[in-house]
């Protein structure tokens, strides 16, 4: 695992979603360890890690398909959060949707990250 590499996924998005980026993690899923982030949110990581195992859970159970690469959530106060499925890696991006573009987020951040992060895993 390159952390160097995550350091730079982190960098990356602050370049694209400028200051609509609130905050991210890239955590471990495992231990719920943050490798890399901009203001960090220890209790987000362990609240989506378990969000995560139990939508992972369910789905099975529910005999659906798995969960994929991210899914989204629509917050109050115009901020949405997206966590990304990197495998053994998750991350959380909380964005303000007053100053971040949802269609950018959509099309080139999310992609973006899933590359990068994909990149440091295999290093």
């Amino acid at each position: 695992m390159d952390t160097r590499l995550l350091e730079t996924a982190v960098v990356e998005l602050k370049n694209i979603l400028r200051d609509g980026l609130l905050a991210t993690d890239i955590w471990d899923r495992a231990s719920g360890l943050s490798l890399a982030g901009h203001n960090q949110q220890p209790v987000a990581v362990a609240l989506f890690t378990r969000i995560t195992q139990d939508i992972d859970s369910t789905l099975g159970d529910a005999s659906f398909p798995r969960l994929a690469k991210y899914y989204m959530l629509d917050l109050d106060g115009n901020h949405t959060i997206v966590v990304m499925n990197h495998g053994e890696l998750l991350q959380g991006v909380l964005v303000d949707n007053k100053r971040a573009n949802l269609g950018l987020l959509l099309s080139v951040a999310i992609p973006k990250m899933i590359d990068i992060v994909g990149k440091a895993k295999a290093r």
